[in-house]
């Protein structure tokens, strides 16, 4: 729980340095390489090149579909919409954690698909807002996002789950970003002619925070702490960062909330992370 919760602290911020700093000037395939390259780099002191050949794509292949593919469709909906839209399109992410959890496990857990809907609707509470035709663009956009994080958390739990070494899978976790990697440059390869490159030290300072902290630290944390809690947990806390993501695009930014409709779901949210916490770990696993 501690590890979902410090990832969801530092993405908070990156909705808003995206749509604000990044989004605007630099296309989306650099963007997405950049971040996935200096994660990779982070990384890649630890190898481990002796683990598996199975063990070696089964995590590329994990994070060619929970970053890689995701990246694609994330980055791209800035494009279309805001940073507050964004937020409330990423709300059903929740509900995709569950029914490929329970698709891949073979069984249905009601109380998981409860406490995601209950998780859905504090975030929609917080940030429903009236939407045009570059707003469906750009929900159609974030479900494919939504989709592929999904069902990269669930995988990586999967394949990982009460399996954790002494280093936490440390020396393996740079084959995750190898395989973002290889989507992200296939990407730039394909929209070359689309490249916009950073253009001051604000936008790379940005660049860096984003690739080594909120990619490579941020995506080795959430990962191991989707292995230390139930489904259900891991579900909800995807709709956690919509509260923080705007407290910050409101402190910062000065956007304007409805405080009534803020509060209200946010304390749904809580709640359904609490009651998720609550179940006892072999009614959940």
């Amino acid at each position: 729980m501690f590890y979902l919760f410090i990832t969801t602290i530092i993405w908070a911020f990156s909705f808003s340095i995206i749509g604000n700093y990044l989004s605007p000037t630099i296309d989306p395939w650099s963007l997405s390489f950049f971040r996935i390259a200096i994660a990779l780099i982070i990384f890649l002191p630890v190898i481990d090149i002796n683990i598996s050949k199975k063990r070696m794509m089964i995590m590329a292949g994990i994070g060619a579909i929970q970053i890689g593919v995701m990246y694609i469709f994330y980055l791209n909906a800035f494009r279309f919409t805001t940073v507050p839209k964004i937020l409330l399109f990423t709300i059903f992410t929740p509900i995709y954690v569950t029914l490929i959890s329970d698709l891949i496990e073979k069984r249905i857990r009601k109380t998981f698909f409860v406490l995601s809907l209950g998780s859905v609707l504090g975030a929609l509470i917080i940030r429903l807002t009236a939407i045009d035709l570059n707003d469906i663009l750009g929900f159609l956009l974030i479900q494919g996002a939504n989709i592929s994080f999904a069902f990269g958390q669930v995988l990586y739990r999967f394949f990982n789950k009460g399996q954790m070494k002494s280093d936490y899978n440390l020396n393996e976790f740079v084959y995750f970003y190898i395989g973002a990697l290889v989507v992200a440059s296939i990407g730039c390869i394909i929209n070359v002619d689309k490249i916009v490159l950073p253009q001051s030290l604000t936008q790379w300072g940005f660049i860096f925070w984003m690739g080594a902290i909120s990619s490579g630290l941020g995506y080795y944390l959430w990962n191991r702490g989707a292995t230390l809690v139930s489904a259900g947990t891991l579900a909800v806390m995807n709709n956690l960062v919509i509260p923080l993501g705007l407290i910050i695009e409101i402190i910062i930014f000065s956007r304007s909330v409805n405080m009534s409709t803020f509060i209200i779901g946010t304390l749904i949210i809580i709640s359904s992370i609490y009651l998720s916490l609550k179940k006892k770990e072999s009614k959940l696993l």
